[in-house]
C-alpha cells in the first residue's frame, strides 16, 4: 500500500442564511451547513472529503473544480478587504461574512485499485 500526502487550500466564504450558517468553498462550489460558523466549516470539510474521494474513485480528480457564482467571489474579496482594513486600522473586526483560506489535508491510499481519502 502506498500513502501519498497531498494538500490544498480552499477559499471559503462563511455567511448566515436565516437561522443557519453556510460555508462555501469557492473553487469547488461545495457547501457545508451548521448552527454556527465553526459547524458549517466542519461540515464543509466533510463534504469536500467526500467530493474529492468520489472524484478520485471515478478517475476524474479534475471534476472537483467548479467555480462558484461570481457574486460569492465578490463577497469574499470584500470581506477579505474589510478584515484587512479592520486589522490595520485597529477597528472592530467584522462578524460576517467571514472570508478565510482553509487548508485541507488529504491522504490518498491506493490498495487493490481502490481509492479512499481520509483526513491527515
Amino acid at each position: 500500500m502506498t500513502n501519498e500526502t497531498s494538500s490544498f487550500e480552499a477559499r471559503v466564504l462563511v455567511f448566515r442564511e436565516d437561522s443557519r450558517w453556510t460555508a462555501l468553498a469557492l473553487e469547488m462550489d461545495v457547501r457545508g451547513y451548521g448552527s454556527d460558523s465553526e459547524a458549517a466549516v466542519h461540515d464543509l470539510c466533510d463534504m469536500l472529503l467526500a467530493h474529492v474521494s468520489f472524484a478520485v474513485q471515478q478517475g476524474h480528480p479534475e471534476s472537483v473544480w467548479r467555480r462558484a457564482d461570481e457574486k460569492y467571489w465578490q463577497i469574499f474579496e470584500e470581506a477579505r478587504r474589510d478584515l484587512f482594513v479592520a486589522k490595520m486600522s485597529g477597528s472592530e473586526l467584522p462578524l460576517e461574512p467571514i472570508a478565510d483560506i482553509v487548508p485541507l489535508s488529504l491522504v490518498a491510499m491506493k490498495h487493490r485499485e481502490e481509492w479512499t481519502a481520509a483526513r491527515a
